[in-house]
């Protein structure tokens, strides 16, 4: 059987960056509170996430899969990625998208679409939660996640198909995001040919 997560007042510990999509006593499925956390990028699913697992020990469980991942620079200090105490570089992020893409591709599907339904089993109501990530829905975007805090600015990682290939673009600390990363895909599509 599925298991259902409530969310609790401790769910709700970070500034909100949601419109009230959750609230106190909303009840999901682990599934889809993974949906929501994804796509809509919300901080109160992650906290929620990991208060159903233990927050310590599941922080503690990332740290751990990323030093077995090979992820040496990175460190995770909440689930929610708002925290200054949460690092990481370049290398390691594609350390992280790899093993994602390899072990996890449902992740990429579910960031791969522009909306999911997700249903409150309290109330039974179904709603869509909504993708933060311009590319979602595009053809050729295999998936990605969308960052930001005042400290870091804008942050995205983007995977997208190119003829055989599959192109990984990381874009840190910008005012524009979704601009940089579509300059530095079409830069490879033009300087880049794919091989036959």
């Amino acid at each position: 059987s599925q298991a259902v997560i409530t969310l609790t007042e401790a769910s709700f510990r970070i500034p909100s960056n949601q419109r009230n999509l959750l609230k106190v006593g909303d009840r999901y499925t682990i599934q889809d509170l993974t949906k929501i956390m994804l796509l809509s990028s919300s901080n109160e699913a992650a906290e929620a996430l990991a208060g159903f697992y233990g927050r310590v020990n599941f922080i503690s469980q990332m740290n751990s899969e990323a030093r077995k991942w090979g992820m040496t620079q990175t460190n995770f200090n909440d689930p929610t990625g708002l925290s200054v105490s949460n690092q990481s570089t370049i290398r390691d992020i594609q350390k992280l998208v790899e093993q994602i893409y390899e072990n996890f591709p449902d992740i990429l599907s579910i960031t791969r679409s522009r909306t999911v339904a997700v249903k409150e089993l309290g109330s039974g109501n179904e709603w869509l939660s909504s993708s933060t990530n311009n590319f979602s829905g595009r053809p050729d975007f295999l998936g990605g996640k969308t960052g930001y805090t005042d400290e870091a600015s804008g942050n995205l990682v983007s995977l997208f198909s190119y003829g055989n290939r599959t192109i990984l673009v990381v874009v840190l600390g910008s005012s524009d995001r979704f601009l940089e990363t579509e300059k530095l895909t079409n830069w490879f599509k033009n300087d880049f040919t794919p091989s036959k």
